[in-house]
Formats: C-alpha cells, structure tokens, sequence
C-alpha cells in the first residue's frame, strides 16, 4: 500500500531531526510538510531535500487544518501524520504500521512513545504487531485512506485552545464501527525535542474549552 507522511512545522531544527530520522529508519515514503513558517536557510537536509513536497499552511495555526492540507496533497495515499517533534526509531516502523492497517478493522494505528497523555500508548514487550486501545494522541498515526473516505478528515473547530482534535477522531472511528490500534513495532521518540506549536509536552496548555466542544459533540458527561 502506498503511504505519504504528513509532517506540519515551522521550525527548522525540528524538522531536520525528524526527517533524518524517517529517513536513517529506512523510509522512503513521500513527506509533505505543511509549512508554517519553517526557516529553509537553516534546515540540512542533504540529499533527502529533493524528496520533499512542500504546501503552505494556514495562519492562525490549527492542527487539524493543517493535517487536512497535508492530507489533501496526499490524493489517494493513506497517511502517517507526524508531528515534527517526534523522532522514528528502530527500522522501518511506518512500514510495519502500514502492513498492520491491512486489518481492516483497524481505522486508525498509532506509534508507542515515550511521551504522551496516553499511558497505553508506551510500549509494551511481545505484544504483537497491533493492539487495541480506547484512543490515541496523534504523536504519530497512521489513517488508511479507507478510514479518511469513511470517517472524514480531522475536525477543525478544535482551534479554541490545546488539543482534543485527536480523542475526537478515535471517538468518530469507534462510532464508525472500526478499531483503534497501537503499534509496539513503531517507536517514536517525543521527549527529546520541543513542539514547533504546542510548546513542552511535559507542560501542556490547557485544553478545556476543546474539551468541552467534544462532549457537546458528542453528548458526553461527565
């Protein structure tokens, strides 16, 4: 299956890190970054430069919004959406989340990590290639195209404060009737560099008025 990777940033360190990091993990992919701002005089690339396909974002920044360029510029490509602070690891894992998508219960697929809300998004030893969980922060995730023609792109009233978008996607795939999925085989580093948009994650911003629009959404209490 074919698969483009969706990396919105504004920030050249980072994204140099992350692209490097794709590439040393042995993925040739397509990478679209959807630029927000990104410094090209300061990014070092080498020979991966060419390989990029650049589309501008939207200002204000909103992540969904910015996913959903990102993913429109994919055509019929699935997607793996990246943020630019997250660093692939070990061999081939957008490979592996793409091999595990062919299960077509699955909607969506994310990475395990070191650093995210989601205590059942770190890894796990001998779990198999893909486990089920309630939901996933978007780290890194993969979107069969399936899922996107199914469920939609990203929902982008999540712009009010910090995050959310995400917990509504997994909540729209599970009311699509489709499985949401961590990978143990995909590894991404999130600890080590700083959100080009979102600032530390050990500090997020808060999230409640996001929060409070998604259970009005979807008539959640409590």
């Amino acid at each position: 299956m074919s698969f483009s990777i969706i990396i919105p940033s504004r920030n050249a360190t980072n994204l140099t890190a992350c692209v490097k990091a794709v590439r040393a993990a042995g993925e040739t992919a397509s990478i679209i970054v959807v630029d927000d701002g990104v410094d090209w005089n300061q990014c070092d690339f080498d020979r991966v430069y060419p390989q990029f396909h650049i589309v501008s974002g939207q200002k204000p920044f909103v992540f969904a919004r910015n996913c959903n360029i990102g993913i429109r510029a994919a055509g019929e490509d699935d997607v793996v959406l990246l943020n630019d602070d997250a660093l692939l690891e070990g061999d081939r894992g957008f490979s592996i989340l793409a091999l595990a998508s062919t299960d077509r219960d699955y909607g969506v697929i994310g990475a395990t990590t070191n650093l995210t809300g989601q205590v059942l998004q770190q890894r796990r030893c001998n779990q198999g290639i893909v486990r089920q969980v309630p939901h996933i922060a978007f780290v890194c995730v993969y979107i069969p195209r399936r899922t996107l023609n199914t469920v939609g792109m990203l929902d982008e009233r999540y712009c009010l404060d910090y995050g959310v978008e995400d917990r509504d996607y997994c909540e729209a795939v599970n009311r699509a009737g489709l499985k949401v999925g961590v990978s143990d085989w995909c590894y991404v580093d999130h600890g080590s560099l700083t959100s080009s948009f979102r600032g530390d994650p050990k500090a997020p911003r808060s999230f409640q008025q996001n929060l409070r629009l998604f259970r009005e959404k979807w008539g959640i209490t409590g």
